[in-house]
Order: structure tokens, then C-alpha cells, then sequence
């Protein structure tokens, strides 16, 4: 496994630090081919005194991260520290868990709509192992999948997966709306803020947003509804720019899609194919969408071995 990623962990974003750390599939070998993990799955999660879901990390550069586990007996793991190439055993150890903790059951979808109130981006490790990742250096909490909770904005009312102050343009679209369609969106918006202006600088920033996107995607839980969907915002007026950013990504939950609205007011999805629509109001934009996922057919959900 690449450690590279050490020399830097102090400055890296959460989001590279925990790609870091996702076990390979290689090393661990306890998902099922009949275990899926979706939104409507029963997962045990680590809890307060309070019975309310807690993060946890093991070192200063470590992650801030919650925990889950699809079985509970994995939880035994947390009893050891791993090397990579040791098998991933269950211990036989109950009183693993951090002191004053314990787990408690819970639907996916309902832990993620829990956390995206935390005003703040919030991440989900999957079957937890602490692992020695060199000589020296502390142990990390790598784990199995990593899952990422959007948050909700008071303002806009809206899921987001970026930063509130982008997402004034979403007051446009009234939440009771939302409702009155039973349309599940979570934003994902996309502005010059925080990017270069110009040069090699400008577009070493778009690289890291794409890789962004392209690992949070798949990792965001979504609610069944009429229509459900990773909308991505564009807006760096630029349509070559946001072109790079309009690929068909997988996602979490095998009924959603991801698609992409740019500067220039069109909807595309990730195999940019353009689903046309009539902006003058909502109901001719939410139609055609829904129209077009529920006419597509769907592949089998996602196994994650």
C-alpha cells in the first residue's frame, strides 16, 4: 500500500486522509457477497451515554470520524493494532469499545439524516481496525468503506456536500416543492470561490475538486423518492472547466444518479446526455428528471466485495 500520503497527513483534507485509509479489498475479506450496504440497511453504531451517535479518532491526525459496524462482533477488532498483512481476526474481546460508549442499531438513512445536522461535514467509517502504518508513526483508524453524511442547511434548506456560503443560488428552489414531489436531492455546488484564477495553479485546483467528487459521490447515502439524486452545481464560467467534472459516477445507493447542471443553465447526466427541460418553473424541471431515471434501467444493487 502507498504511505506517501504520511509526509503530508498533517495538511491533507479529511476527505484524502480517509481515501487513505480504506482497507483494500485484498487485505479484507469479511464482506459477503450477499451483504449489500445501502440506505434502508440495519448497521450498529457507535453511541454516547445518550444513546446519541459519537466521533472518535485515535490520534491528533487521525480523521474526526463516526463508526459503524455491520456486524457487532467486529467491533473486536478495535482490541489490536494491525499491521496490513495480518489477518483481520475477531478477538473474543467485548470491552473494545471507547469508555462510555456502546452500539446501538440503526438504519443507515436514519443515521445519515442524524449527522447532517451537525452543521459541519461529517464521515462515517465502516468496520473500523486500527492498523501500524509505519515505524514510528501512530496507528490510523483505517476501515472497510468510509460513508459521507451531507449537511443540512437552515438557510436554503437544502442537503448540501460543500460549504453553505456557495449555495445561496438554491433559495430559488422552494423546499415545499421539494415535498410536493417527493424528490430526494442532495447538492453538490461547484463555484470559483477558493480556486486559482489562472495557470498550473488553477488547474491543480480543478484536479483535486474532481477527485473530490469522484470519491464522495459514491460514498453519499440518498433517501428513495420520486426521483433521487447528487445534483452538481457548476458554475466557474467556463464550460471546458466544468465539462471535467461530468462523468458517470457510480452511487451509494443503486436507484440514485448523479446529474450536472452547468453555468450555461443545461442539464446533463454523467454520460452527457442532455435532458432537456423548461426552466420558466420548477414542475417543468423536477418532471422531466424524475421522467428520465425512472425510464432507465437500473442495475442490480452494488455488492461490496
Amino acid at each position: 500500500m502507498d504511505l506517501s500520503f504520511l509526509m503530508d497527513l498533517p495538511n491533507l483534507p479529511a476527505w484524502r486522509v480517509l481515501k487513505n485509509e480504506i482497507l483494500s479489498r485484498s487485505i479484507t475479506s469479511l464482506w459477503k457477497e450477499e451483504e449489500t450496504l445501502g440506505s434502508y440497511q440495519l448497521i450498529h453504531v457507535l453511541v454516547d451515554r445518550d444513546q446519541k451517535p459519537c466521533s472518535w479518532k485515535i490520534n491528533s491526525h487521525d480523521t474526526e470520524s463516526y463508526m459503524a459496524f455491520t456486524r457487532p462482533e467486529l467491533k473486536e477488532r478495535l482490541g489490536k493494532v494491525y499491521d496490513l498483512s495480518d489477518d483481520l481476526i475477531e478477538l473474543g474481546n467485548t470491552e473494545v469499545l471507547p469508555e462510555g460508549t456502546s452500539l446501538r442499531i440503526m438504519m443507515v438513512g436514519e443515521l445519515i439524516d442524524q449527522l447532517s445536522r451537525s452543521q459541519k461535514e461529517t464521515s462515517i467509517k465502516i468496520n473500523p481496525v486500527p492498523v501500524v502504518i509505519g515505524k514510528g508513526v501512530e496507528p490510523l483508524l483505517y476501515c472497510e468503506e468510509v460513508l459521507f453524511a451531507p449537511q443540512y442547511d437552515d438557510f436554503t434548506c437544502k442537503y448540501l456536500l460543500t460549504d453553505p456560503d456557495d449555495a445561496k443560488a438554491l433559495l430559488a428552489i422552494n423546499p415545499d416543492d421539494e415535498k410536493r414531489f417527493g424528490i430526494e436531492i442532495v447538492y453538490y455546488m461547484l463555484t470559483n470561490s477558493g480556486l486559482p484564477e489562472e495557470g498550473e495553479d488553477r488547474e491543480n485546483g480543478l484536479i483535486e475538486r474532481v477527485e473530490e467528487l469522484a470519491f464522495k459521490a459514491p460514498r453519499v447515502p440518498l433517501s428513495r423518492g420520486s426521483g433521487s439524486f447528487v445534483a452538481v452545481l457548476l458554475n466557474l464560467e467556463n464550460e471546458i472547466e466544468e465539462r471535467a467534472f461530468i462523468r458517470d459516477y457510480s452511487t451509494f445507493d443503486y436507484y440514485g444518479d448523479l446529474v450536472f447542471v452547468t453555468s450555461s443553465l443545461k442539464l446533463w447526466t454523467g454520460k452527457l446526455e442532455e435532458i432537456h427541460f423548461n426552466g420558466e418553473k420548477i414542475d417543468t424541471i423536477f418532471a422531466p428528471l424524475i421522467k428520465w431515471q425512472q425510464g432507465k434501467k437500473k442495475p442490480m444493487p452494488y455488492f461490496l466485495n
